[in-house]
């Protein structure tokens, strides 16, 4: 089974669309990693610079914590001599504690003196014993653990936050945050101590993630949780710490509980605390996969726009290719589906081509050959047809004026051979001087040229003629004879030039061998001898055009009677035997062309072969035998065409719808020839032949029938009775209805008594 190929408009199509698919692919594919890996970067940076702002903030909050720790150190009546000397100190340093620890971050302050039973607050005091058990519960921070770390605390202490149970904070969470006093004395006699509920720190950790499914969190330096703005269980794995610890600082992805996460952590500074934030994996990629989806789509919709545009191209640019197929496809009888079919026929038709090239290059010479020797033979009368004609063929003339010219070597074998080397010579001399092509003829030993010159080489026309003649008699090395004809305008004069030619190269028995003779100097030698019958002629045409036979065959017995009775030179009466039957076949043919295969015009090679007067008057008379039976039958043609019109129109004078043009088509003649021949034969043209026939026929309708004058209107072929009537009486002076009773009338008075 034969597979059905795609068709070549489809294969291309489609070609395009993938040259207009890999660089967007290419280009795009390079463009989305590229774009993708700085929305990363973009988004990790972005986390990175939002807790370094958190990171900031919770440091600006330690560090106030540290200053009114300090500022507390220095107050004279919050110091241990003070406040265990008398209760009454006390209040004022509730007050001194309630104007220092103005902080909103800090939900409470609390002052601890060692060797002291009471610990100050801004708003009241706590008996030591009762604080951790009683006041503040913590649910990891034991009363005799939480004393004694107050009591062994030489440097600030930041406590995650814990679960923690007091009336003084709404938070079920808290961070504490223990500040020795004096700041950072080895020996302390006291603490501060600064409780902040996990819910200011989660505001500060808000800012820094932005999606609701992350997470944001403070690690301290032992790994444990400091704050967290969700405490997920996660948390609380080894996986996460060791994830911290590899992170330290940067972005990763890590795992945990069956959960990809993206982990963007900020190295600790001075205080040892790391901020890390988690955002699931499939949040951190929503914006890339929206960028990813857009990009995408962008493509689709430039690959369907271009491939849009691509068809539109291909149907405009397609449409000669298709048309080619097309054409083919008709000339050779199937369908073509592809160049390569094509290319295939063409390749045939181009070897065609060259065969027939090579066949028309093989016989332009021929084609060439045949039109000379018709013009010289006198058969050509429209210039312009025949330049036309030697155009395709290579034989083209530029100038006006022609003339004959015949080289007579000496040689007899007359070799028509291409090769010959003195035949090609002679040609290109010729060629050197003059615009002139070569006539083969039967002439042997003898070539012969027809030449044409501009008038502005008039002047120097036979000086040219001298120094070819004198380069081909050089350069042959024999001696050549050289005889030239008269110059002529008329395109079908050649053929007499050809006679003068030859009658001029017949004189080198009297002039002798290698010499240039020009039938104008022979004609002006015989000047005595220059009788030319011009009146004769001009009767002969006259009645030629009259159509008088019997008249013709007189002025040529006259003619003949004086070119034998004359003494006139041979060529001279060749000449005028030449132009009486050039005028004679001329006026006929433009009065009743020459039948095909016809005697056309003079036979100029016999006229220049007789060298008796009594055979060129034989030959003259012959073809006028001819003219006078071609004239003959042309009248009887002409009469048998008259009777075949008259014919139709009396079958059709009854047709409303006759006209000249259906007339024409019917006998497939032009309407202008018809008209023309119809009246040169009748002496009427066809509409007053028809008007005449039918105006018969109504005369005889009338006088016969008693029909009304309206039907025998129509059965005449007229439409309109008022024309028909007013024709009537314009031919016969009387109207139909008075023809009517005048026949009535006549019949009347010629009834027997």
């Amino acid at each position: 089974m034969r597979r059905t190929r795609l068709p070549l408009f489809y294969h291309y199509l489609l070609s395009y669309v993938i040259l207009l698919l890999i660089p967007i692919l290419l280009i795009g594919l390079l463009i989305y990693q590229r774009f993708v890996g700085i929305l990363q970067e973009e988004i990790a940076l972005g986390h990175r610079h939002v807790l370094e702002q958190a990171r900031t903030a919770f440091a600006a909050q330690i560090d106030e914590m540290n200053k009114i720790a300090i500022d507390i150190s220095s107050k004279p009546e919050l110091t241990p001599e003070k406040l265990n000397r008398s209760m009454s100190y006390a209040i004022d340093a509730m007050q001194t504690l309630r104007y220092t620890a103005a902080n909103p971050f800090t939900r409470q302050l609390v002052l601890y003196l060692k060797d002291s039973d009471y610990m100050y607050a801004s708003h009241t005091t706590y008996p030591v014993s009762l604080f951790a058990s009683d006041i503040y519960r913590f649910r990891d921070w034991p009363a005799e653990k939480f004393l004694r770390d107050l009591r062994s605390l030489t440097k600030p202490q930041l406590r995650p936050a814990e679960p923690l149970v007091s009336k003084e904070i709404s938070s079920e969470r808290a961070l504490t945050y223990l500040v020795p006093v004096p700041y950072n004395s080895p020996n302390p006699y006291g603490a501060v101590l600064f409780f902040v509920e996990e819910e200011s720190v989660r505001k500060l950790l808000e800012g820094a993630l932005e999606e609701r499914n992350g997470n944001s969190v403070i690690v301290g330096p032992d790994g444990r949780i400091v704050a967290a703005l969700h405490h997920e269980p996660y948390l609380e794995t080894p996986a996460f710490r060791e994830t911290i610890q590899a992170a330290r600082s940067g972005t990763t992805v890590a795992s945990f509980q069956d959960r990809s996460y993206v982990v963007s952590a900020l190295s600790p500074g001075a205080s040892g605390w790391t901020y890390v934030t988690l955002l699931p994996e499939a949040d951190f990629m929503a914006k890339v996969n929206q960028v990813r989806t857009q990009f995408f789509l962008s493509v689709l919709v430039v690959l369907a726009i271009g491939s849009v545009f691509i068809y539109i191209l291909m149907r405009l640019n397609y449409r000669p290719v298709d048309q080619l197929l097309a054409y083919i496809g008709r000339h050779w009888g199937d369908a073509v589906r592809n160049l390569h079919e094509a290319s295939g026929r063409i390749s045939r038709l181009a070897e065609d081509h060259r065969l027939l090239r090579s066949k028309l290059d093989s016989s332009r010479e021929a084609a060439r050959q045949h039109l000379l020797l018709n013009l010289l033979r006198g058969r050509v009368s429209d210039r312009e047809r025949f330049l036309a004609e030697g155009a395709e063929v290579g034989l083209v003339f530029t100038k006006p004026l022609f003339f004959v010219a015949i080289v007579d070597c000496g040689s007899e074998s007359g070799s028509p051979d291409e090769a010959d080397p003195e035949r090609c010579r002679i040609e290109s001399r010729f060629r050197h001087y003059l615009e002139s092509y070569r006539v083969d003829t039967t002439d042997a030993g003898k070539l012969t040229f027809l030449c044409a010159v501009s008038p502005e080489e008039l002047p120097i026309r036979d000086r040219l003629l001298q120094q070819l003649h004198r380069e081909l008699a050089d350069g042959l090395g024999m001696k050549v004879t050289l005889g030239v004809g008269d110059l002529c305008g008329d395109i079908g004069q050649v053929g007499k030039s050809y006679i003068e030619a030859a009658t001029a190269l017949d004189y080198k028995l009297i002039r002798g061998n290698n010499s240039l003779i020009s039938y104008g100097d022979i004609q002006a030698e015989h000047s005595s001898a220059s009788w030319y019958p011009k009146e004769e002629l001009e009767l002969l045409v006259l009645q030629m055009q009259r159509g008088d036979l019997v008249k013709v065959e007189s002025v040529l017995e006259q003619l003949q009677s004086q070119l034998q009775e004359r003494p006139l030179p041979l060529h001279i009466a060749r000449c005028i035997c030449y132009d009486i039957l050039g005028c004679l076949l001329k006026t006929h043919d433009r009065l009743r062309p020459l039948p095909a295969g016809g005697l056309s015009y003079p036979d100029v090679f016999a006229l220049a072969k007789f060298d008796t007067m009594h055979d060129l008057v034989s030959l003259v008379r012959r073809i006028c035998l001819l003219i006078k039976e071609s004239a003959e039958a042309g009248q009887g043609r002409e009469r048998g065409e008259a009777d075949a019109w008259i014919a139709y129109i009396q079958s059709c004078y009854q047709d409303h719808g006759f006209s000249v043009q259906r007339m024409a088509e019917h006998f497939a003649v032009s309407r202008s020839h018809l008209i023309a021949s119809f009246k040169k034969q009748t002496g009427q043209t066809v509409m007053d032949y028809m008007d005449h026939y039918r105006l018969e026929r109504a005369k005889e309708l009338l006088a016969e029938s008693d029909l009304q004058l309206k039907e025998v209107v129509q059965r005449i072929g007229y439409y309109d009775v008022s024309s028909f009537i007013r024709k009537f009486k314009q031919r016969l002076q009387m109207t139909p209805g008075e023809f009517r009773r005048l026949q009535a009338a006549r019949e009347t008075s010629a009834e027997p008594l």
